[in-house]
């Protein structure tokens, strides 16, 4: 069994376990990414119904404000 450089280094658990820890941030960023991604566009609808619900939500709270 041939060690790399970093495993002759570390030793081969070790050089296994750094590589699992890099695995392991890329998938965290991947999924932190895509989560970002994501949570920043609203379809068409989903945008009307929580703008219909703000000032619903608006009127309750203050009835005496008026409507723009």
């Amino acid at each position: 069994m041939s060690d790399s450089g970093i495993g002759m280094l570390l030793g081969q658990l070790s050089a296994n376990l750094l590589w699992l820890w890099f695995i392991g941030a890329f998938v965290l960023g991947a999924a932190l990414v895509y989560g970002v991604m994501k949570a920043g566009h609203l379809r068409r609808s989903e945008r009307a119904q929580l703008d219909r619900n703000t000032e619903a939500r608006q009127r309750q709270e203050d009835p005496y404000k008026r409507p723009t």
